[in-house]
């Protein structure tokens, strides 16, 4: 199983991603199926895994691929995105893979969704990777639901995903302090994203031991064709740097006929690498691979593995100007420094503890007035439309009854993110910039410039938000506040 095999320190661990295409059947599927049967004989593979709706387009669930699987005995490892289900959904989801007896998932986000059937599909993101990570540690121990009758609670095996590759230290440091709430909310592993920076992937193993995570990590070894290569530089996959570099000499490798064999080569090498950096194993991943050049790809990192030095020169490809999380080891420094952009986020933070801190008689006073307000409902509806003024003029707020504001350097994450996500950001940006409107800088980017300017991973000290109650929504806020009772 992949948890026995991630959980023995002397085992390296390799898993392949496998992509299934849009219907239920044809050549595509056989194929896919075929390389799974091969993956069972030679053994050096622990799980496939099976990605759900990759690029935001509809493909078949990946539930179907992981009951074949089972019946050929490999260990399937589910996608768990979050873009099209809600928090009903999830828990569907959830019961359902425990029945077929589908128990490792990889929980993330996903790419927003694409144009399809009369346009684009409305995204969901209900919850985020952190509180849907949370809700599963709840039904496994079961505080959540409280079980009726004799239905076991799930035992999941759950993943969680990082990027260690942004460019920016605002991405990068949000991107940390996302994985540590990971973590704490109950994630059994990690998978990086893939990247062809080492030093990149060098810098997760030490931020992971600085912060005693000891969860095991695997890398994510990609192995791109040209045209995905080019794809990628040019950033037409969400999430995914790399360098130009690697397309040049990609494109000087296929001139000379010599491509199929050096990107095979570059991926042995890197996994040899990764083992000796620390990672527990690698994801592989790829497009126009047969088995054989899998087989061809770890008969090389076996022989790598045993050299006694690896020269990294060769294979490695990071992005100019990047910034490393470790200065000390000269990094670039770049112009995302938080506290540069304070904008008037003074004037609403010096509002919030005089209006909603219980140590300030202003607080209880404002308290008062919205509790009286709350008891008619022309009161209630008059303090409404004034909050819904006040609020949209300063925030563009969009009246969720659940406000956030003071979590997020009073910027709204419901206005201002395409996911509406609460606890910073997911992993589509690329260079600042918003995975689904490329032209805007990311929401979370902005929130960075204007936090504190001793800003670090520390991001994560503060406990996640929990899912929005989305049956506040269009009321005040200010009255929801008050009577949960927090002033």
């Amino acid at each position: 199983m992949l948890r026995t095999s991630l959980n023995k320190p002397q085992e390296f661990t390799i898993t392949y991603e496998l992509v299934p295409g849009q219907g239920c059947g044809g050549k595509r599927l056989e194929r896919l199926l075929d390389f799974s049967r091969k993956v069972k004989e030679d053994g050096r593979i622990k799980a496939l895994s099976i990605t759900d709706n990759p690029g935001g387009n509809s493909a078949l669930a990946p539930s179907a691929i992981g009951e074949e699987l089972l019946r050929i005995g490999i260990e399937p490892l589910l996608h768990f995105s979050l873009k099209d289900k809600n928090r009903g959904q999830i828990l569907s989801h959830i019961y359902l893979y425990q029945r077929l007896g589908l128990h490792s998932l990889l929980v993330l986000g996903g790419d927003f969704p694409r144009r399809g059937y009369y346009g684009q599909a409305r995204p969901v993101y209900d919850l985020d990777s952190i509180q849907t990570l949370q809700l599963m540690q709840e039904m496994e121990t079961g505080v959540y639901p409280k079980q009726k009758g004799d239905s076991p609670p799930p035992q999941l095996f759950k993943g969680c995903v990082v990027s260690p590759f942004k460019s920016t230290e605002a991405e990068q440091v949000w991107q940390y302090a996302k994985l540590l709430h990971k973590v704490r909310a109950g994630a059994n592993f990690i998978i990086s994203q893939l990247g062809f920076d080492l030093r990149k992937f060098r810098e997760l193993m030490r931020f992971l031991h600085q912060y005693q995570v000891k969860l095991p990590v695997l890398a994510n070894i990609f192995i791109p064709s040209l045209p995905v290569a080019r794809a990628m530089a040019a950033g037409r996959v969400p999430g995914v740097l790399l360098a130009e570099d690697l397309v040049k000499q990609m494109e000087a490798e296929e001139a000379d006929g010599r491509l199929e064999q050096a990107r095979l080569d570059r991926a042995a090498f890197m996994i040899a690498w990764a083992k000796r950096c620390g990672y527990q194993g690698v994801h592989l991943g790829g497009n126009t691979l047969r088995f054989g050049d899998i087989q061809a790809v770890l008969d090389r990192f076996e022989a790598l593995d045993r050299l006694p030095e690896l020269l990294e020169k060769d294979s490695d490809y990071p992005l100019p100007k990047t910034w490393y999380f470790y200065q000390a080891d000269g990094a670039t420094e770049t112009a995302l420094k938080p506290g540069q952009r304070r904008g008037t986020v003074w004037l609403s933070a010096l509002s919030y503890p005089l209006f909603f801190e219980q140590r300030n008689l202003s607080s209880r006073l404002f308290a008062r007035f919205c509790l009286f307000c709350a008891q008619d409902k022309y009161r209630t509806l008059a303090l409404t439309l004034l909050e819904r003024a006040v609020k949209r003029l300063l925030f563009t707020c969009r009246m969720c009854g659940d406000c956030t504001l003071s979590r997020s350097a009073y910027l709204c994450p419901q206005s201002g993110c395409p996911k509406r996500l609460v606890n910073g950001p997911c992993g589509g940006s690329r260079f600042g910039f918003c995975e689904v409107h490329p032209e805007r800088r990311c929401f979370w980017v902005r929130v960075y410039e204007r936090l504190d300017t001793k800003t670090t991973a520390d991001l994560a000290a503060q406990a996640h938000l929990p899912p929005k109650d989305w049956a506040l929504e269009k009321t005040s806020s200010w009255i929801n506040f008050f009577r949960s009772g927090q002033v």
